[in-house]
This record gives C-alpha cells, structure tokens and sequence, in this order.
C-alpha cells in the first residue's frame, strides 16, 4: 500500500514537472524576465521604385529587348561593356533637323541642341544619371560625299546612315510609327546629297540617304533619338 502511495506522488511530481517546461517554452516571463530562446528579426522589405523596370532587368537587357526609360519604350540595338544602344521604338514628336533652309552639319544642328537640351532635360535626375556620354563619329555621307562635319560628344543622338543599316537587319525591322500609329520616316544625322538636306528613314523602312531639306517637318514622320544607357 505505501509504495502504491508513493508510486502515485511520483507521477503527480512529473506530470507537474512537464507542465512548468512547457509554460516556459518560447521566451520569458510576462513580467520581461529574460529567457534563452533565440528569436528572429524580420528585416524591412526594400521600397518599390516607381520605375517599374528593377536594376537587374536593365543589366539583363538583350539586344531586340523593348525597354521602358523615362516616358518612352526603347529598343535595343546593341549591347557592350555595361552598356545598351538604345533608340526609341516610335518617332516621338515632329521637329526639323534645323530651323532654317542653310548648310548644316549634326554639330550645329538646332536639332542637336534640342535632344542633349530641352530633351535630356526632360528626364529625372536619375534616368539622366543612366545615359552615357558619347562620342558621337559624323562620317560623310557614303555616295555623294556630302561632309559630315566635325565627331561631337552627345548625350542624345541620331543614327547614321552607317548605323542604321548596321543595328537592324532589314527595311521592315526599319519601320516604326508616329503618334498616329502610322509608319513614320524619320531622321538621320548623316548629311544628304547636299549640305542643306539630311539622310532619312521612310516609312517603309527604307534608307533614303539623298536626304530631306534641314527645314522640313510634317506630322507623318519626325525624331528617333538614341543613346547609350549605362546599365
């Protein structure tokens, strides 16, 4: 009978044993006592930029990738040491390459002055941080030797003739639309047949290297510009 006795306060012991190691299981005591349980800090979530194009898909981009910079969808033409060649996938507005009916080269071009000024301008602080400052190379134009005048350093740019049939493989790979939504020329930097005329992309993609007046500008056609995106 005692050992029953004794054999029953024993297991009353242990049940009372089990019941306290579970109660302090998971840290201390409501007081703030200290306890050995290890605990996690949940780190803060980076914030979203309004960018929807993350750093690493820039880094990721491949040529014939259509990107979003600034207010604009870019193509990608080509791709080396960090850096993409981009052109925007649509002429984005009108605006003859000069202001005036008068020899001109891309140096001195009204519409130079406008893309590395009002139109660089016209991106935030950190896009503008992105484009790379390049040396831009104006060769003559290839069948009438009309001079190109001196290589500039541009943020912003045309493509040459030279570059336009490099970076796409054909006359429809060419082709792009105005506000509209109707295929679109639009300008080269190369001179045309003379030095008052500039070379051009018509609307079948075609590239018209005897050129367009410096002063001519029409709703159906218009500015391509370019540039280097540091990615």
């Amino acid at each position: 009978m005692v050992r029953k006795i004794l054999a029953l306060f024993l297991t009353m012991a242990l049940s009372l044993a089990f019941v306290a190691c579970d109660n302090n299981v998971g840290g201390g005591t409501a007081g703030g006592g200290n306890s050995n349980t290890q605990t996690t800090t949940i780190p803060n979530l980076p914030q979203i930029e309004e960018n929807p194009i993350s750093d690493f898909e820039y880094s990721a981009a491949n040529i014939g990738d259509i990107i979003e910079f600034g207010d604009y969808n870019w193509r990608v033409l080509d791709v080396q040491d960090s850096k993409a060649l981009i052109i925007s996938e649509d002429v984005i507005e009108q605006h003859a390459y000069h202001n005036e009916y008068i020899d001109i080269t891309w140096e001195n071009s009204d519409l130079r002055a406008y893309l590395n000024g009002e139109f660089y301008n016209s991106f935030s602080e950190s896009d503008k941080a992105r484009v790379a400052e390049t040396t831009v190379i104006n060769n003559d134009n290839p069948e009438y030797g009309t001079p190109g005048g001196n290589d500039t350093t541009d943020k912003v740019f045309l493509l040459s003739i030279d570059e336009a049939n490099m970076y796409f493989a054909n006359d429809s790979s060419r082709i792009c639309l105005n506000a509209n939504g109707e295929p679109a020329w639009w300008w080269l930097r190369s001179p045309g047949n003379d030095s008052s005329g500039a070379a051009y992309v018509i609307g079948d993609g075609f590239v018209r290297i005897s050129g367009l007046l410096v002063d001519y500008s029409s709703e159906d056609g218009g500015v391509r510009p370019a540039l280097w995106l540091n990615l």
